[in-house]
């Protein structure tokens, strides 16, 4: 009984000799550019998950000693979510006592509606007084060479970042949906929130269809981006995904729209001759094939539909001035269709 009180003891001791000397050394981190950097904690994170985060992000080397610190300084439970500017160089008391104090700034929501280009994205986010739109573009390309988050996610290959126009890297992974962001956020914690949504709306059964039509989720992304601006209802997608396969099953040119009208910036129901015979490698009259990358970022609606086509025998469709889809069998149905519907 007196051995196991001196052992206790010494515990005691070694725990207090432990709390003592991280509270006044510096927490391992400091290596970087900038002397403060900004940290976010999300609703509902744990001591264990924080720990990792701060390990990964360069302010501690050691997330399981930072988690037996939280639990000497009975801190565990008392992490405030929200975002903190944090110097670089920080003892694990001072890191505790930031993140356990009130964040830099409350939260502001913002809409990023279905099919927004990258630069659509960016003008939303500044007008919302979020991040401004150079900072977002240099986020892009910084992110696009952070080898740590790419290889976070299996999906971003060197499709998605070697795309032909550099404001396009990422773009039909940003997630279009209601964000809630801080105040004091940067443009590379936004784009990562938005790539981490794509991720988790990009469920398994999502996952499990793409596999399935035995394509890579690049190629579904790059097809959903151009059904998205095709049609509106999930039935009409369905139907237009599936005559989309078929042409690239053939090798017959896709000759959609919405592509010309991503060169162009346009909105036209019906682009000219001329227009269709724009050099681009996105110009899917001129290309077969898909693009190199997707040309929006597409709802959940369009990339659903994009794995879950409607098998059917038309060739083509069109759009009329009403909004509505037009399907045909044959070519001469076609154009009898666009004789009548787009005079």
């Amino acid at each position: 009984m007196k051995k196991k009180g001196i052992w206790l003891g010494y515990i005691i001791f070694a725990l207090i000799i432990i709390f003592l000397y991280f509270s006044f050394q510096d927490s391992g981190g400091g290596e970087g550019k900038e002397r403060e950097i900004l940290f976010s904690i999300e609703k509902g994170q744990g001591v264990k998950e924080i720990s990792e985060r701060l390990e990964q992000e360069g302010f501690v080397k050691n997330s399981k000693l930072f988690q037996l610190y939280s639990f000497l300084s009975n801190a565990r439970t008392k992490f405030l979510p929200g975002e903190y500017r944090l110097p670089r160089e920080i003892s694990f008391k001072e890191l505790v006592g930031f993140l356990t104090s009130r964040p830099l700034a409350p939260e502001t929501s913002v809409t990023i509606v279905e099919g927004l280009t990258n630069s659509e994205i960016a003008q939303v986010l500044e007008e919302n007084d979020i991040v401004a739109q150079d900072d977002f573009f240099t986020a892009l390309d910084e992110l696009s060479q952070d080898q740590e988050f790419i290889n976070t996610y299996e999906f971003l290959s060197d499709e998605v970042l070697n795309v032909p126009i550099d404001e396009a890297r990422f773009q039909g992974y940003l997630f279009p949906d209601t964000y809630r962001f801080y105040q004091e956020t940067s443009a590379e914690a936004v784009i990562r929130k938005m790539v981490k949504t794509f991720d988790e709306k990009l469920n398994t059964d999502i996952r499990a269809k793409v596999k399935g039509l035995d394509k890579s989720i690049h190629e579904v992304i790059t097809l959903a981006s151009i059904v998205e601006k095709e049609a509106d209802l999930d039935q009409d997608r369905r139907l237009i995904a599936d005559v989309f396969w078929s042409r690239l099953s053939i090798n017959w040119a896709l000759q959609s729209d919405a592509t010309v009208n991503y060169i162009l910036n346009t909105s036209k129901l019906q682009p000219t001759f001329e227009d269709t015979r724009t050099p681009s490698p996105y110009n899917t009259y001129l290309h077969p094939g898909l693009p190199p990358g997707p040309i929006n970022n597409p709802s959940f609606s369009a990339i659903s539909a994009t794995v879950d086509p409607i098998e059917n025998d038309y060739c083509c469709f069109l759009v009329t001035p009403d909004g509505i889809n037009i399907f045909s069998l044959t070519i001469k149905e076609h154009n009898y269709n666009k004789a009548k519907y787009l005079k």
